[in-house]
């Protein structure tokens, strides 16, 4: 088993990274998707007791990975943020600290998903570029949620669905994050580490690579 998988999909080589990162070489960009970022923060705004940590630990998931790739774009397929309540002093911090001090060279780039609808003006220091909903990218389209599929666009990432796989028998199972290319698209799974995942039903064609153990796993059902 590698840590990293190598796919090629329309032509297009990317690299899968454990933590549901991929790495285009061809434009030196890092995509991630779902990060959800002060998801802790909003539970506990409304007396949901959760422990803090979550936005720290998915910060340092994507510095790792923009240190082992040497990227100099990252890009968030939507859901950087959970909702407008996710906005603490705690979040804003980590968040400036990853942005002018860990990566100050990285160029960020946010394509706006459904939890990024609402939220307040991002500080100007972290210079983060707005995208439109559907942007193309070196030859990719990129996408918050799956498209209709359509050759004509090229490949797609995108996000949204948190896709997950069950492994082992009945008595005996895990439920694994996973990507998921369905056709022309590639559905990354959430980085974010306080989020959700959906169990999904492989299709006939469907390509499978679990995220587990700090590797990626090529997966037949």
């Amino acid at each position: 088993m590698k840590e990293t998988i190598e796919i090629n999909i329309d032509d297009h080589q990317l690299t899968l990274l454990p933590t549901g990162g991929v790495f285009h070489r061809a434009t030196n960009t890092l995509f991630v998707t779902d990060t959800h970022f002060g998801k802790d923060a909003t539970f506990r705004k409304h007396s949901i007791p959760v422990p803090s940590g979550s936005t720290l630990a998915t910060i340092s998931k994507i510095k790792s990975l923009v240190q082992r790739t040497s990227a100099q774009q990252l890009v968030i397929l939507g859901d950087m943020f959970h909702a407008a309540s996710s906005f603490s002093q705690e979040t804003n911090e980590i968040i400036d600290e990853f942005t002018t001090h860990d990566c100050p060279h990285l160029r960020i780039s946010l394509v706006p998903g459904n939890h990024d609808k609402n939220l307040p003006n991002f500080p100007r220091n972290w210079k983060i570029h707005m995208l439109e909903s559907t942007t193309t990218w070196g030859g990719l389209v990129l996408s918050h949620f799956p498209l209709k599929s359509n050759k004509k666009l090229g490949p797609v990432l995108c996000g949204h669905i948190h896709p997950a796989v069950h492994v082992g028998s009945h008595t005996d199972r895990l439920k694994l994050p996973c990507f998921l290319q369905r056709k022309n698209h590639l559905v990354l799974p959430a980085i974010g580490d306080f989020t959700g995942t959906k169990v999904i039903r492989p299709r006939s064609g469907d390509r499978i690579w679990l995220v587990a153990d700090q590797q990626v796993i090529s997966w037949r059902n």
